[in-house]
């Protein structure tokens, strides 16, 4: 379905000042009601979805507000049900327009070179790149380049990836193993390219426009569930629990996860 009424590519960010320090935020839903009935993967990630969700609420998302997530997933219809508000999505999927929602297609890869970008997308206050980045095989910096074009000024990037340098990846190269899957044969689900450290991922924000707001490091899964796509029940035992526990208060450089926000600094002081 051909897309309609896109608004104009000169909005401005939604609310003044960013994050909401002592104001109302709204009651954010628990991660049972999350996870629902799955036990694989979606289980495994209701921490880390709880937590965009959490960092979209401190900074300001309310209805009225656009957002863009780079990447559908059940993120996505989360946080439209959370906040109800509209939120469009960039993928491989065709192009559609829906009373909820806008989908637009179009692959990051292919911001290699600035003549394919769309320019046809209009700017949003936020943009949710999601353990999307690490999936990607061209360069970085001229990905988010091209994302810098769908944000208003002053708008706010919300960008979580692996960290590079987590203990079992550094435990796994002390015993002479690779810690990174071989590239899937699924062009559509490659695996991961590269992973990213926090001091290449704040190089990469001044490098391409953007100042870090906050950055965390997280063991924000819930390893108790298997991370498989399929969703169906496998026992852990007791190495899900011990991870549980472990994994968090190890020091924030050895944590699994890298969350940072960034805001387009493009139109403001």
């Amino acid at each position: 379905m051909a897309l309609r009424n896109v608004p104009q590519r000169d909005r401005t960010f939604c609310r003044d000042g960013g994050r909401l320090e002592g104001m109302s935020r709204p009651k954010l839903m628990p991660l049972s009601a999350i996870r629902g009935d799955d036990r694989g993967y979606l289980a495994y990630h209701a921490p880390r979805y709880a937590y965009v969700m959490e960092l979209l609420a401190r900074y300001g998302l309310q209805p009225g507000c656009t957002l863009l997530d780079i990447g559908p997933s059940r993120l996505t219809s989360l946080i439209r049900e959370q906040f109800g508000v509209r939120v469009d999505s960039l993928g491989f999927e065709e192009d559609l327009s829906g009373p909820e929602s806008r989908h637009f297609r179009f692959d990051l890869n292919l911001a290699q070179t600035t003549e394919n970008w769309r320019r046809d997308l209009p700017r949003y206050d936020y943009v949710v790149l999601a353990e999307v980045l690490e999936h990607l095989y061209t360069a970085p910096q001229l990905v988010l380049a091209f994302v810098r074009t769908l944000l208003a000024d002053g708008g706010i990037l919300l960008l979580q990836t692996p960290n590079a340098a987590s203990l079992p990846k550094r435990v796994k190269h002390l015993l002479g193993k690779n810690p990174f899957e071989m590239i899937r044969t699924d062009s559509r689900n490659p695996g991961h390219f590269r992973e990213y450290t926090r001091k290449e991922l704040q190089d990469l924000a001044a490098l391409s426009g953007f100042k870090v707001e906050e950055c965390s490091l997280s063991f924000y899964f819930d390893a108790r569930f298997a991370h498989q796509e399929s969703g169906a029940g496998t026992d852990r035992g007791l190495l899900g629990p011990l991870k549980n526990a472990i994994y968090p208060v190890l020091p924030p450089s050895l944590r699994e996860g890298i969350t940072m926000v960034w805001r387009n600094t493009q139109g403001t002081s």
